[in-house]
């Protein structure tokens, strides 16, 4: 039996998700379909709109075998770091034979050209970016120009196709999971799938398949209607009766993480230069999304300064996440939901040497050193999240020893 991974946030789950897993099977012929799943906190530095377990289930009754969480430490990182964490932890399964993901390239035979380029650094290609870094270029932008003078000088591909490539949030995180591919040498077999529909960051909702972005708008924007044409028919109860998590609700505990520091070096994603700034800067705070943008610059972009001030509300620290790294970042795999009838769990059971946690309690009275920070870590982080939905919704809710695994 042959078997996909596929990395994902399901930020919520939607059709074009759907689409993926689909798609995937047809191209492969494989039978079951495993998903590494970002957990309460997402990649470009913000709350994930409904939790873990609800985006769980939407991707097991969608033709999902089981669903992994990738660590908060990942999920909250760089593309690099998010695609190294999540792709190193579908390698550790030892059963995965595919890792299925979208783009939206015109050309997807080039993803693998241009990640050999940014694996490899030939000098030509180095020299060039580290000139149009010194004229003042953010990196995003002296790297597309590097790369296209390198296309060009080795006669590989026009300026055209280099800037489609790099300009697609979804081609990004495709050259990086070629690449962590390659970085550990690892045998499972890349599939890239043409996005259908709106682009990453559009807000069209007319058209077939919209993107995650359109749909939190318009979840935020209470357009019930919008939200149900987007996403499969078995998840729109669940969607649209949900109270959903927005980057607004972490407005006042970021503020009090700010005030309760004398620097932020410690913090993973943050730079001594970054840390003054904030210093220097905190008292004009008075929300998250508007501080974000008082802090970008030329040098650090909207999404990379969001992601450094989630990881002071986390309390993400350099120290841990070096040190996880160096362990070949994972320690166990964390299961939110599976299919029983699916036979995954006990070929990962069998293959891994990651242990897979059934109980929760049961591991973490056992686990002891990094593992058990880790796995403390991403605990301390569902019960902030916990937090926030409890005071929307005015109820207790299931803590994650109370929470059970979800089983379709």
């Amino acid at each position: 039996m042959k078997t996909i991974g596929i990395i994902a946030e399901f930020n919520p789950f939607h059709n074009g998700h759907k689409y993926l897993i689909e798609r995937a099977k047809d191209i492969t012929g494989a039978d079951n379909v495993i998903v590494v799943c970002s957990g309460n906190f997402v990649q470009r530095g913000a709350p994930a709109i409904y939790d873990k377990y609800v985006r769980a289930k939407s991707a097991i009754t969608n033709g999902v075998d089981a669903v992994f969480e990738l660590p908060v430490f990942y999920a909250t990182a760089s593309a690099e770091l998010f695609a190294q964490g999540a792709v190193s932890l579908l390698d550790q399964l030892n059963c995965v034979d595919y890792i299925c993901f979208g783009c939206e390239a015109d050309n997807i035979r080039a993803l693998p050209m241009i990640s050999k380029i940014l694996l490899e650094e030939p000098s030509s290609y180095k020299a060039s970016l580290k000139h149009h870094l010194e004229e003042g270029l953010s990196y995003p932008k002296a790297r597309v120009q590097a790369l296209q003078q390198y296309c060009k000088e080795e006669n590989l591909l026009d300026s055209y196709s280099v800037d489609n490539i790099m300009s697609g949030s979804n081609n990004i995180l495709a050259l990086e999971y070629l690449k962590a591919l390659k970085q550990l040498q690892s045998t499972m077999k890349p599939v890239a799938i043409r996005r259908q529909g709106a682009d990453y960051s559009s807000l069209e909702t007319d058209m077939e398949y919209a993107s995650s972005t359109a749909i939190r708008n318009a979840v935020f924007r209470k357009k019930t209607e919008q939200v149900a044409t987007h996403v499969p028919r078995n998840c729109q109860k669940t969607l649209t009766s949900k109270k959903p998590v927005f980057l607004h609700d972490l407005d006042l505990i970021l503020g009090q993480a700010l005030l309760k520091k004398d620097h932020f070096s410690d913090i993973f994603g943050i730079s001594e230069e970054l840390s003054n700034r904030i210093l220097h800067t905190r008292k004009e705070y008075y929300s998250f999304e508007t501080y974000c943008h008082l802090l970008q610059s030329k040098n650090y972009t909207y999404a990379a300064i969001s992601r450094a001030l989630m990881h002071i509300c986390l309390d993400i620290q350099k120290t841990d996440m070096e040190q996880f790294i160096q362990d070949n970042y994972h320690y166990y795999i964390r299961v939110l939901a599976f299919n029983r009838a699916s036979s995954v769990l006990s070929d990962i059971n069998q293959n891994s040497k990651l242990t897979l946690i059934s109980k929760l309690s049961d591991y973490y009275t056992k686990a002891t050193g990094p593992a058990k920070l880790m796995l403390q870590k991403n605990i301390e982080c569902d019960h902030l999240y916990r937090l926030i939905q409890m005071n929307h919704r005015n109820e207790t809710l299931p803590t994650e020893f109370e929470q059970k695994i979800l089983i379709q």
